[in-house]
């Protein structure tokens, strides 16, 4: 049901454990849909949801339904905030603020991943709970012209992080999903430098483009992937490549 926690499966499941260092943990989808109008976006794909800017809300505030579920004896080993939607679109915001503010309380560890600005009052009290994250998979401003106009700046997300990490919150970027050069060439290691003082980079390839799926796109992932590996090691950034993008490189490791 929309607004309650569920347990994630397939890469929703491998993210999430990824994320929260957490074995089994849930997942929970403040809203279905979204306003951003990413051109990557895989949600409505995934959800089999044309009009994906049309936001569906749960009935029940999900911060209530959390609430019950906790109530029956329920007891999350982390919990991620939310594969259907961005959880800062505007219509969001309070949604997620209620759902933080009660996982906070409840000392439940979680995390969210966001392109907007989240504002500062969004903070959590128990610091080591919190999972901070932005999608950055490119710091060209065209990039963000051509594939994601409604989102924040990719300075104003850089910089959200860090005042998160000054915080001693834990921050961790989504360079999910990475393009390969026919869709936009850039130098990873210069996007990789700008992101350094984060504490996770999940890596992924670019979904539902042709472009993406050919000979010459698996060779870029098979060489980009070594690259990120070795800089991530380097400088010492936790660090996870998603199964599909090592399975479409032709690599059994990383």
């Amino acid at each position: 049901m929309l607004g309650e926690l569920y347990r994630p499966s397939g890469l929703a499941l491998e993210q999430a454990r990824t994320v929260l260092e957490a074995e089994s943990p849930h997942a929970v989808n403040v809203a279905k849909g979204c306003t951003g109008g990413c051109t990557y976006c895989y949600g409505p794909s995934a959800f089999y949801k044309k009009d994906w800017a049309r936001v569906e809300f749960p009935k029940i505030p999900p911060a209530q339904l959390v609430k019950k579920q906790l109530h029956r004896g329920l007891k999350p080993e982390g919990v991620f905030i939310s594969f259907a939607t961005d959880p800062f679109i505007k219509k969001n915001v309070m949604n997620t603020y209620h759902l933080i503010r009660l996982l906070d309380d409840r000392n439940i560890r979680f995390a969210v991943s966001t392109k907007y600005v989240m504002p500062a009052n969004f903070t959590a009290k128990n610091k080591q709970n919190f999972r901070h994250g932005k999608t950055i998979v490119s710091i060209d401003r065209r990039f963000r012209k051509r594939h994601e106009r409604h989102s924040a700046t990719i300075d104003r997300r850089i910089w959200d992080l860090e005042q998160d990490k000054a915080w001693g919150i834990y921050v961790w970027d989504s360079m999910e999903p990475y393009p390969p050069p026919k869709i936009f060439k850039q130098d990873i290691i210069k996007v990789l430098e700008a992101i350094k003082f984060v504490d996770f980079i999940i890596f992924g390839k670019w979904n539902y483009d042709k472009r993406a799926s050919t000979p010459e796109a698996r060779e870029f992932y098979a060489a980009t992937i070594p690259k990120f590996v070795d800089w991530c090691k380097s400088n010492k950034v936790r660090y996870h490549v998603k199964s599909d993008t090592l399975k479409f490189a032709g690599l059994d490791h990383f």
